[in-house]
């Protein structure tokens, strides 16, 4: 069996929990600085290239699960919240373009969220947030996300990049069903919808107006960095005058998937028994400054100097893991399986935690 190494659990761009997903076939990203729509072959699911935007966790789930008549019917009962909006497509196409801009501004000035076209939603009564009542599919999947697309291109400026559309046929091979629009966080400055010239925003169940202060706040806001880790296994071998103890190397690899420098990056990796530092640092130091000050942490961190640009990735630590006797008599090159916890942070960015599972490996030495 080879080595493997994966993601447990995604988290998100969230302070400690506070970031993919399957495509459907008829899916579309829309890119409205550049005036230019295109089809999408689908979302990345590993930490990788290839992703205009990232999404926010529970917005992220939703548009990857509800790809199905069943998972959006699941929705009824639920109350709609900060990262989902349920409408109910009418004729008048004016007022369309008011009900989508709106909710378009609204998330993109928020943490992002999913539009769902083709479902009601009703007032929960006095001070509570709308409740998801039936379905109201659409009679036309691919006009109405024409129009959807259109209303967005034309009527909120400057313009949110990265929009995702997924069709869900009511029934198979049907022209009617379900229309998902996932809408991105917007960075730098906000989106107004130029129907009305107000800058929306999702707060909790709600989209309303934005205060006077969160729109100067927005103006003032520079491109963020999103510092996300990796791990891959880089190699097995026997520990020199030592009969029988094996170590296997971990790379810590950094990536920036945000569109702002990452300054004063740092990650720190939970410690974890069997896994530490290697015994000789030669060729395999940290880049960055080491702190072992925390007994629960060990910590990398790069300094006024050191900016991790966007769409850039490398190696800043190894890791080693040893065996000091096999783990079954029968695999003598199995090692214990492992879950490491890791946080990284920049300025102008919360702490992000991922959790990787280094699973047992039967590669040869």
């Amino acid at each position: 069996m080879p080595h493997s190494l994966r993601t447990l659990r995604w988290v998100g761009f969230r302070p400690f929990g506070g970031s993919r997903g399957l495509q459907a076939p008829e899916s579309c990203q829309l890119n409205n600085a550049a005036l230019a729509t295109g089809i999408s072959s689908g979302r990345d699911l590993e930490i990788g290239g290839g992703i205009l935007c990232q999404m926010s966790e529970r917005a992220e789930s939703l548009f990857r699960t509800l790809h199905s008549r069943k998972a959006i019917h699941a929705l009824i009962g639920q109350s709609e919240d900060g990262d989902f909006d349920c409408k109910v497509w009418c004729q008048g196409y004016k007022e369309m373009r008011n009900t989508i801009a709106k909710a378009a501004c609204g998330f993109a000035n928020a943490t992002g969220g999913v539009i769902v076209i083709g479902m009601s939603a009703h007032g929960g009564g006095a001070n509570l947030p709308d409740v998801v009542t039936g379905e109201m599919p659409v009679a036309d999947m691919g006009a109405v996300s024409s129009v959807a697309l259109e209303i967005i291109l034309k009527h909120v400026e400057p313009g949110i990049q990265g929009i995702q559309i997924n069709n869900v046929p009511n029934k198979t091979r049907s022209k009617s069903g379900f229309v998902l629009i996932y809408v991105p966080e917007s960075e730098g400055s906000p989106q107004r919808s130029a129907l009305d010239s107000n800058f929306y925003v999702r707060i909790a169940s709600g989209t309303v107006p934005m205060a006077y202060f969160q729109i100067e706040d927005r103006f003032g806001r520079r491109p963020h960095a999103r510092l996300m880790v990796d791990m891959k296994h880089e190699k097995l071998s026997h520990v020199v005058l030592q009969h029988g103890v094996l170590e296997r190397h971990i790379a810590i690899m950094i990536s920036n998937k945000g569109r702002g420098l990452a300054r004063f990056p740092a990650v720190r990796c939970q410690r974890v028994a069997g896994v530490g530092l290697p015994h000789n640092l030669t060729g395999l130091f940290p880049i960055w400054t080491m702190s072992q000050a925390d007994g629960e942490w060990v910590s990398f961190r790069g300094g006024a100097n050191d900016v991790v640009y966007p769409g850039e990735s490398f190696r800043i630590a190894t890791l080693v893991q040893t065996r000091l006797h096999p783990v079954d008599i029968s695999s003598p090159n199995r090692f214990a399986e492992v879950t490491i916890t890791t946080e990284a942070v920049c300025d102008g960015m919360p702490p992000h935690r991922q959790i990787f599972k280094l699973d047992a490996t039967e590669s040869s030495s």
